[in-house]
């Protein structure tokens, strides 16, 4: 963990810069429809390229069935996308409230952001962990640097999709559980002889909009009218078997390379003994060889070295010889090193497999498997009594009703200046400026219709 750190602050802006991605996409995840209709008003709003400037151009394109020009009804088009899905009465709350008490999903919610944070944040620490790991592994023969930066960028892509895997096999695990809980329904109709017909959904597709039309059905039928299963109405393990099988390759390969790392060190550490001990074994060295070679010539050079040897004997070679077969063989304290390292990935290991067991547990309490269940939610959003739902999408409505009607009066304005500008016949002058009935709340009357 002491290098994991030392890795983490030794890249410090990549790890703000990873957070803040994080962040920012567990809240683009969570408020998605706030997100689209900022979007919407930026792309109108924006200076030059925007689309305000852009349909303010065409003030010929005329439609003559509701006296409006089409660059009007294409910005009110849009903003009517969103108006839309939130003219809600109280029918779209009893709709909503019973298509999730058909599919059993009344009570879920959405993954929360803090969830969500949570898990990128556990993120953060597996890809870091990982490209420390395989630091020395991505890109042979390039410099430390750029292999760091490499592994950085391999071990995010990794646990990002470790994130969509684990999501998607706790979402299969709940779908699996609605499917058995179906097939035991219906086993006990037939046991009691109650049984009227095969276990397959209705031909008529079941939608939030119809979504009493099978109230006469069984409770399992109601259920598997709402969800896409096979036709042998079966539970399916695709997505958890490759789950579990990428997520065992990847604890098994990582604790494999660190145990490569660890022994590539230790074998690192006893060279650069050898040749400390090889460079002050001799008391010549290799610099006494070449003086005695220039002072005595090559061939007297020889004849001084056997005097030596005769001298001192063959012992220091022998010794030399023994320090580095010594040096070679790992002493108790490289062992339980070695040891403990080992211990310690397997810990690790383990800690990854725990950390994507949590990330399937997740997906298996959030989120929906119900066809229309999660626009069913964002219908109800949250709210128990139709007083506070119909108070909600009211003011909504009135929101968006209003930014419309700016951004229209904006388009309306330049399209006079253009026109001015520029100049075009009097009937086309004379509808711009007569733009008083050709608002939002207008737009609506014929757009309903």
């Amino acid at each position: 963990m002491n290098e994991i750190s030392a890795f983490i602050m030794q890249h410090q802006i990549e790890t703000l810069l990873l957070i803040f991605a994080i962040i920012v996409m567990a809240f683009v995840i969570t408020h998605w429809k706030e997100v689209k209709f900022w979007w919407l008003n930026f792309s109108y709003n924006f200076p030059i390229f925007g689309k305000i400037s852009t349909l303010a151009k065409d003030i010929e394109g005329f439609d003559e069935n509701h006296k409006w020009f089409y660059s009007e009804e294409r910005l009110c088009r849009d903003y009517y996308n969103f108006y839309e899905k939130a003219d809600k009465d109280s029918e779209s709350f009893d709709e909503a409230k019973a298509y999730l008490h058909s599919v059993g999903e009344l009570g879920r919610k959405p993954t929360p952001s803090f969830i969500w944070i949570m898990i990128f944040l556990l993120v953060i620490v597996e890809a870091f962990g990982f490209a420390y790991v395989l630091a020395g592994f991505t890109i042979p023969g390039a410099s430390e640097a750029t292999q760091q930066k490499g592994a950085i960028g391999v071990a995010a892509m990794l646990a990002i999709l470790l994130v969509w895997l684990t999501h998607l096999t706790g979402q299969e695990l709940h779908k699996n559980s609605l499917i058995k809980k179906i097939r035991r329904w219906y086993k006990n109709d037939n046991a009691g002889g109650s049984n009227w017909r095969d276990l397959k959904p209705d031909e008529q597709l079941i939608t939030i909009d119809n979504t009493f039309d099978d109230e006469k059905s069984p409770n399992y039928i109601r259920m598997l009218n709402r969800l896409d299963v096979n036709d042998k109405v079966q539970a399916t393990y695709t997505k958890t078997i490759l789950t579990l099988i990428f997520i065992g390759a990847v604890a098994i390969g990582a604790t494999y390379i660190r145990h490569i790392t660890l022994q590539n060190e230790i074998a690192s550490a006893h060279e650069s003994a050898i040749n400390i001990f090889n460079d002050d074994a001799s008391p010549f060295g290799n610099s006494s060889d070449a003086d005695m070679g220039a002072l005595f010539g090559d061939d007297e050079t020889k004849g001084a070295e056997d005097d030596l040897a005769s001298l001192f004997g063959t012992e220091e070679t022998e010794a030399k010889s023994t320090s580095s077969t010594d040096a070679t063989k790992l002493t108790p304290e490289d062992i339980n090193n070695q040891k403990g390292g080992d211990a310690t990935f397997v810990i690790l290991g383990l800690l990854f497999v725990f950390i994507q067991i949590l990330g399937i547990f997740f997906g298996m309490h959030y989120d929906y498997a119900g066809r229309e269940s999660k626009e069913a939610y964002e219908c109800l959003r949250g709210f128990s009594t139709k007083k506070a739902f119909l108070a909600y999408y009211e003011k909504t409505k009135t929101h968006i009703a209003r930014v419309a009607q700016k951004q229209l009066q904006k388009l309306q304005h330049k399209m006079n200046i253009i026109n001015d500008n520029s100049g075009t016949d009097a009937e086309t002058t004379a509808i711009l400026k007569n733009n008083k009935d050709r608002t939002f709340r207008q737009y609506l009357t014929f757009e309903d219709k």
